[in-house]
């Protein structure tokens, strides 16, 4: 398995649910698991927005995961963030 952290910027009400959800949809065959470890408002963040640290886990049960493939599914993700709830990599 391999873990790939993300700072997302993100607008207040958008919810770690909403992230999991779009993340899972974006990349189903080899994302395992989505966690959220950080979450950051204040000095240097607007006020109607909040950092969200999110980890995810990849792993592909039959062969060995290149970074070259793990790169090309963080980029479809952030992707799929920045399209559907106008998040930015902080």
């Amino acid at each position: 398995a391999v873990r790939r952290d993300l700072a997302l910027l993100i607008n207040k009400d958008v919810s770690f649910g909403q992230i999991r959800e779009i993340a899972f949809k974006t990349e189903r065959n080899l994302l395992r698991s989505v966690g959220l470890f950080d979450v950051y408002e204040g000095k240097n963040i607007d006020a109607n927005k909040k950092s969200y640290a999110v980890s995810f886990i990849f792993r592909d049960d039959e062969k060995t995961l290149t970074d070259k493939i793990i790169d090309k599914s963080m980029k479809r993700l952030l992707t799929a963030f920045e399209k559907e709830i106008n998040a930015s990599i902080r």
